[in-house]
């Protein structure tokens, strides 16, 4: 897959951070829709990163 064809997949996919009131915590999620966005989730993996 080309970068380009991975970099317009990736900028419709919606990250989501939710701060919570009582603990002040923040939740983060990662929106994996599409059939597109699982073909390039393992790039949003942190695992990947830290190992690539």
């Amino acid at each position: 897959m080309s970068v380009d064809r991975v970099l317009n997949i990736a900028k419709t996919i919606t990250t989501m951070k939710i701060k919570l009131p009582i603990s002040g915590e923040t939740i983060t999620k990662t929106m994996i829709l599409t059939d597109r966005h699982r073909s390039i989730k393992s790039l949003l993996d942190k695992n990947f990163r830290e190992n690539f």
